[in-house]
């Protein structure tokens, strides 16, 4: 193994740079994810009890004690009770949108790496192959067998190096971009379910 590693050079590290930045970036969002993941249905419940029993700080205060995108954006609908149910539809919109990017930060970094990880691995087959040609006596046919045989397995080692990387990368890129599209829905789902919930209790309490 290492003298595989030696024999690729220093495209292998550059390479590896990447392979490192999207590991960070995987347990950094699997941490994120699993910190702000919250039980929509039974925390929702648990709003509408006190929403329609009147106690809108008590909700609030329930929603504050919670970290997370979806706290965020159910408090920022609780905070205007006396809204109209359109333009708390429009707080809960705004207040989700607000969250995309804290969602989706750093995921794209792994489609980057999964992209440019094979062509560093194919740029450093040509560079390979460019450096052996330049070789006295190779464009002759004075090269050793032994010699040929070790660029081009350098040369393909890089290849198939920047491939077997970046493919483990593509997958954990669709795996977390599939988890924060269902954690975006389901913050707007909270927003929008929050604000019906005020507008109902609101109705109920007038009636």
């Amino acid at each position: 193994m290492t003298e595989m590693i030696v024999s690729m050079g220093p495209m292998f590290w550059l390479m590896m740079f990447f392979v490192v930045l999207a590991l960070a970036v995987v347990a950094e969002r699997l941490f994120y994810y699993h910190r702000v993941n919250i039980n929509s249905g039974d925390f929702l419940r648990g709003i509408s009890a006190l929403l329609h029993s009147g106690q809108y700080n008590e909700a609030l205060h329930e929603v504050r004690r919670l970290p997370g995108p979806m706290a965020r954006v159910v408090e920022a609908v609780i905070s205007r009770p006396k809204l109209e149910r359109a333009e708390l539809r429009d707080i809960a919109i705004e207040a989700a949108s607000l969250e995309v990017y804290r969602v989706e930060r750093y995921v794209r970094v792994l489609l980057v790496c999964s992209t440019v990880l094979p062509l560093l691995g194919i740029l450093g087959t040509l560079l390979t192959m460019i450096s052996f040609y330049e070789q006295p006596g190779v464009t002759d046919g004075a090269a050793a067998m032994p010699q040929v045989a070790a660029s081009i397995e350098s040369a393909l080692l890089l290849s198939a190096a920047g491939v077997a990387m970046a493919i483990p990368c593509y997958l954990f890129y669709m795996y977390l971009a599939a988890r924060a599209r269902k954690i975006i829905n389901n913050i707007e789902r909270a927003g929008l379910e929050t604000a019906h919930l005020i507008c109902d209790a609101r109705t109920a309490a007038e009636a």
